[in-house]
């Protein structure tokens, strides 16, 4: 298929060697414990917020939908995979197909925000924010601003032909800096941060923890949740190096005996602080086509995290030629304790027609527990 379609299959997974003090032990038991406590979580669709995706005519449909803070009241919506109007009033069939889009939303609540969605026009013809490089074409990740500093995420993708393949693979990724980011996303400066060729695909998600910005890459194939950061002094000054990564029990830099934070953690997670401030959560879509949104909790980042948790079914699971994937939460909008997004697609004909799939669905979620709904 030529949407996005990531496998999400599950492996066993991999037992260690290792010897637990009784330090790790606590920590572990207080993580089944917070783990216990999610299962009250109840997650409900959020229709008032899905129209924030269906305001632009022309704006037809994507997946992915990662979220990033732009500070007063902005916040940064990265797409790939998009059908954009070549005109107004053209159907799905007859709109250009777009390797990724962006949008801004103005205001953190979705169902009362406003948003503006944005492409770059070349020849006529709607085309990408981050522009392919010959056969190899980029799908935006998560990013991060701290200061005046932009960093944004993108997988490097090619099409293969390989027997069992969805039709295409990731080669690495890429990271720029946005020189100004305050701009409109059709005159932003982009500067390669670095092109990478790797099995672990930078970034999922970004966060600021005191003084560091930690980022969360998958491997390929597995979805093992990777965890890699950097100084906010080094961030500072437009660097991204050297990054050091999380090795099962120490930060080193290089790669060579990086290990990661979780397995079988599905594709385009999430992490973020547990609203009530006690701990982090996790969010991924688990499944392969018919698929849930499932939470874990960690006391720290690098764990030990909790056994996954179902917060939510979505209902497109549930139906013929089921293909439910991209599931995470988006810790700067408010109007629920948490947010989730996830994309519902389907087979080519299917979705060229039907306007109900490929867009991303809002979820919202009640968190067991007293918590102050920003």
């Amino acid at each position: 298929m030529r949407f996005r379609l990531r496998s999400a299959q599950k492996r066993p997974q991999q037992e260690g060697h290792r010897h637990f003090g009784f330090d790790q032990i606590l920590i572990f038991v207080f993580a089944l414990g917070l783990a216990s406590a999610a299962s009250a979580q109840t997650g409900t669709a959020w229709p008032e917020a899905d129209k924030l995706f269906h305001s632009d005519p022309r704006w037809m449909g994507s997946d992915a939908g990662y979220s990033i803070d732009l500070g007063h009241g902005r916040v940064l919506w990265m797409f790939n995979d998009t059908f954009v109007a070549r005109k107004p009033g053209d159907s799905r069939p007859n709109a250009a197909f777009v390797r990724n889009t962006v949008a801004i939303q103005s205001g953190y609540d979705p169902a009362h925000a406003a948003i503006k969605f944005y492409w770059r026009t070349r020849r006529g013809t709607p085309s990408e924010i981050f522009s392919s490089e010959g056969p190899v074409w980029m799908w935006p990740g998560s990013g991060i601003r701290v200061g005046n500093r932009l960093l944004l995420f993108c997988e490097r993708v090619a099409s293969d032909s390989a027997k069992d393949s969805l039709g295409f693979k990731s080669i690495g990724w890429n990271a720029y800096w946005v020189t100004n980011p305050d701009d409109e996303p059709t005159v932003w400066r982009l500067k390669i941060a670095a092109e990478v060729s790797d099995t672990v695909i930078m970034a999922s998600q970004a966060l600021r923890e005191g003084g560091f910005v930690y980022f969360f890459g998958q491997s390929e194939p597995e979805h093992d949740l990777y965890m890699a950061r950097l100084s906010v002094e080094t961030f500072a000054q437009g660097r991204l190096s050297p990054l050091q990564w999380w090795s099962d029990g120490d930060w080193q830099t290089g790669q060579a005996n990086r290990r990661p934070i979780l397995h079988d953690a599905g594709t385009e997670t999430s992490v973020q602080r547990d609203p009530g401030g006690t701990g982090f959560l996790e969010v991924n879509s688990e499944g392969f086509g018919a698929a849930d949104l499932v939470m874990r909790r960690a006391p720290k980042l690098e764990g030990p995290w909790s056994p996954p948790q179902r917060i939510y079914r979505p209902p497109e699971s549930d139906a013929p030629d089921a293909f439910v994937y991209a599931g995470k939460s988006h810790a700067e909008l408010k109007g629920a304790d948490l947010i989730l997004t996830y994309a519902a697609n389907g087979p080519d004909e299917k979705v060229a027609h039907d306007m109900s799939l490929y867009f991303p669905r809002f979820v919202k979620v009640q968190l067991p527990g007293p918590r102050h709904v920003q």
